[in-house]
């Protein structure tokens, strides 16, 4: 049973979702963080230097809440940030 919790947290961990955070952090401006911030739309496709970096974000949050939370799939077919 420890095996699976430590595994599941070192793919939560790599995958850049926080596990048993306290709070998202909270920054001025478009900087992005490492955090998975997904309680509030906080990011445009323009916000991130990559295309990766933003279906980062975007898949981390549909792991964590389980919808698109910063619209970042305007065409709703799973790819984040298509340019």
């Amino acid at each position: 049973m420890f095996r699976l919790i430590a595994i599941t947290i070192i793919l939560l961990v790599l995958t850049g979702c926080a596990v048993g955070q306290a709070s998202e952090q909270i920054t001025p401006g478009p900087k992005i963080s490492t955090i998975c911030a997904c309680r509030s739309d906080r990011y445009n496709c323009t916000d991130f230097k990559t295309r990766r970096e933003a279906r980062e974000k975007h898949e981390c949050c549909m792991k964590k809440v389980g919808y698109d939370v910063h619209n970042l799939d305007g065409d709703s077919d799973g790819v984040a940030c298509e340019w």
